[in-house]
């Protein structure tokens, strides 16, 4: 039942940050309905996993940066976050 729970809501977790959706860490907490804590542990499992996990202060949202190419690195000077390209 825990990991059941947990996959849920690594799952969900990783669903907001593609939509840029998360918040804060705290914002996110509320959320999923955990601690700042649990986020955290989880943020810290996904870039075990091999996630690359930012926090982007524009978006306001953790993101996953991906492969960067020259529109992403152009995207990110413009607007000062990762687009994920």
């Amino acid at each position: 039942m825990i990991y059941e729970k947990q996959t849920a809501r690594i799952e969900r977790l990783i669903r907001l940050i593609n939509y840029s959706d998360t918040g804060t860490a705290e914002e996110l907490a509320y959320k999923l309905g955990v601690s700042r804590i649990i986020i955290f542990n989880d943020l810290e499992f996904l870039k075990a996993k091999g996630y690359q996990i930012v926090f982007c202060r524009e978006a306001n949202s953790y993101q996953i940066e991906k492969k960067r190419n020259n529109f992403a690195l152009f995207n990110e000077m413009q607007w000062g976050c990762s687009s994920g390209y």
